[in-house]
């Protein structure tokens, strides 16, 4: 999937141009990753900030994410409704135009949540329930990762479902990722003729990259440098703060 790695990638240009598209993962790119996903704070500043950006480029910005729409809503407030999210790596979908969009949920899915509970009460993990998933957290137990990763191994494999290890986590959920959901979003009237700028940290961001590569955009890795298939690159999350400041005084 990669190509050698680089010694460093470059900043992206601080700009957006009328035939860009703004893909943003959330956790780890937007906000500073927490002990636990309830602990991050969406600040007044970004969520203004993202909402001017909105403005100026219509239809054309969204936030790809892990978490469920619900959990987006209840971090941006009313502002969210300005965004096309995709949540739960693009189970789910909303747009300001568009509505809604969301799978069924097949029954297995709460067989395996619970399993998945189960794993987390007898071994000092912190259970995450997603609306299409669950997930193990081992940041505050380093120790148990081989454990949470045999067991959230084993119950994908009994329920059919996809494994997806992230950040000191490792979640099952619905079969899809990042990449075909800014596939599926870039479909959008929108977006139809521009071209995708995906900003990500994770692992679970190599398919966001991917496809906005393939499409004739480029991704943004946010953190260390790595093997990517990202073509930029910015050191933190305050960095992607400052480039999300710039590229709108420049729209300005």
């Amino acid at each position: 999937m990669f190509s050698p790695m680089p010694v460093d990638l470059a900043p992206p240009p601080p700009r957006l141009s009328v035939t860009d598209s703004l893909f943003l993962d959330f956790d780890g790119t937007l906000v500073d990753l927490a002990d636990n996903p309830e602990g991050v704070h969406v600040s007044r500043e970004l969520a203004d900030r993202l909402d001017a950006l909105a403005a100026h480029m219509p239809g054309r910005l969204a936030i790809v994410s892990g978490r469920s729409i619900a959990q987006l809503d209840a971090l941006f407030g009313p502002q969210a409704q300005h965004f096309t999210l995709a949540g739960s790596h693009g189970a789910e979908r909303r747009s300001p135009d568009d509505g809604h969009v969301q799978p069924d949920k097949p029954p297995h899915l709460a067989t395996a949540t619970d399993e998945m509970r189960a794993v987390a009460e007898a071994n000092d993990l912190y259970f995450e329930t997603k609306s299409f998933g669950a997930g193990l957290h081992y940041r505050r137990n380093p120790k148990a990762e081989p454990l949470a990763i045999r067991e959230a191994t084993a119950i994908a494999e009994r329920h059919g479902l996809t494994l997806q290890p992230g950040k000191m986590m490792v979640e099952i959920r619905l079969p899809g990722d990042k990449g075909q959901a800014i596939e599926t979003l870039m479909q959008a009237p929108a977006m139809q003729g521009t071209v995708p700028i995906f900003f990500g940290d994770d692992v679970t961001d190599e398919d966001g990259f991917v496809a906005a590569a393939a499409l004739g955009g480029a991704g943004v890795l946010v953190g260390p440098m790595r093997e990517t298939a990202a073509r930029y690159r910015l050191p933190d999350v305050a960095a992607v703060h400052l480039w999300l400041a710039q590229a709108l005084e420049n729209a300005k």
